[in-house]
């Protein structure tokens, strides 16, 4: 395997593996062994094992047997379903705090925090945070993205404080969704 790059001064072993793979520079079905990222990374093994833990729980990579890892089948299909389960997980987290809060935040990232941060119940929390944390925030900061995604879902949030309808909200989150999902496919290129 070749050398990733002194990159563990800019940030986590976590956060260069996941950088790494959801760009694709390590391909899907790509395996690996814990010394050979250690030394790719320039790093001992225990912070790479540490890392692949955390890989494994938010769905970048199975682990096999022998301190082996594949990187995960991360295709279309792979990322339709994670969004198709997260739209309805954070509908749900929004019908829930609007009854509860009066104002939303404004930033798009702070939003979608401050929808699992308020949502009472455990493990969809964790699920809502995952989904955040990995996927949104690496397609939010993408260069690609396109800022009018969340001005659209943005003003159908404001509409259905007024209105209420909430065909225009899903219909609002599933097409924020398919903007997201096309913007991690055009970067994991």
């Amino acid at each position: 395997m070749e050398r990733i790059g002194i990159q563990k001064k800019q940030g986590s072993v976590v956060e260069i593996l996941k950088n790494e793979i959801l760009l694709g520079n390590i391909p899907s079905g790509t395996e690996m062994t814990q010394n050979e990222l250690a030394t790719s990374l320039g790093v001992s093994r225990m912070p790479v094992r540490e890392a692949l833990i955390l890989l494994e729980y938010q769905g970048l990579v199975d682990r096999l047997p022998n301190n082996h890892v594949r990187v995960s089948q991360l295709s279309e299909e792979y990322f339709q379903k994670i969004f198709e389960m997260f739209l309805q997980m954070e509908q749900d987290a929004f019908l829930y705090v609007i009854k509860e809060k009066d104002e939303l935040p404004e930033d798009e990232m702070n939003f979608h925090r401050f929808l699992y941060e308020n949502y009472p119940y455990s493990f969809q929390k964790k699920s809502m945070e995952t989904v955040v944390e990995i996927y949104l925030s690496f397609a939010i900061n993408s260069y690609s993205y396109n800022k009018e995604n969340w001005t659209e879902l943005s003003k159908a949030i404001k509409d259905f404080q007024s209105e209420k309808d909430q065909n225009k909200l899903h219909t609002a989150l599933e097409q924020y969704y398919k903007e997201i999902l096309k913007t991690i496919m055009k970067e994991s290129v």
